[in-house]
């Protein structure tokens, strides 16, 4: 059974924007924003490149943000 679970969301309407998850696989009551993690530091731990077709500059802009201000939850 694997430990964590991981997510990536990309949003390329108007500037773009990416969220990450790294969530534990057990019980929790806490909000999902708790799991909230750089695409860039999920991209370190699990050894993928979650978006090589971007633009090296858009790329490294989005995966280093946690910004949830753009994200319904």
């Amino acid at each position: 059974m694997r430990s964590q679970y991981e997510k990536v969301l990309y949003d390329t309407r108007g500037q773009g924007k990416m969220i990450a998850f790294l969530i534990p696989n057990e019980n929790s009551t806490k909000p999902l924003q708790e799991f909230v993690v750089s695409v860039d530091s999920l991209e370190t731990l699990t050894g993928i490149d979650f978006f090589p077709g971007l633009p090296d500059p858009i790329e490294n802009l989005l995966e280093s943000k946690m910004d949830l201000s753009g994200w319904r939850f």
